[in-house]
């Protein structure tokens, strides 16, 4: 899926919020998340671009603006240490 030019409005004032959580099988698998030219704005300090939702997931975030709203991690491995590669 890729959403192009598209404003990506997060309300994360009652707690971490995330974006996407993509799921994915094997390193194989060719579907993934693609934010291209998008804006990451909203409420709150506690949102992530992604959280892992199976072992391989893949998501990317090319020419996008992010406010002080995206936490600086950026991502979540969703207690699953092992999601980080």
């Amino acid at each position: 899926m890729m959403m192009q030019k598209s404003e990506l409005r997060a309300l994360g004032d009652a707690g971490p919020t995330v974006i996407v959580a993509q799921a994915r099988k094997s390193a194989s698998d060719d579907d993934l998340y693609s934010f291209v030219h998008c804006d990451v704005t909203g409420t709150g300090s506690t949102t992530f671009l992604a959280r892992a939702w199976m072992t391989y997931p893949k998501i990317i975030f090319a020419y996008t603006t992010m406010t002080n709203v995206v936490d600086p991690k950026g991502w979540d491995n969703a207690m699953h240490p092992e999601f980080d590669k």
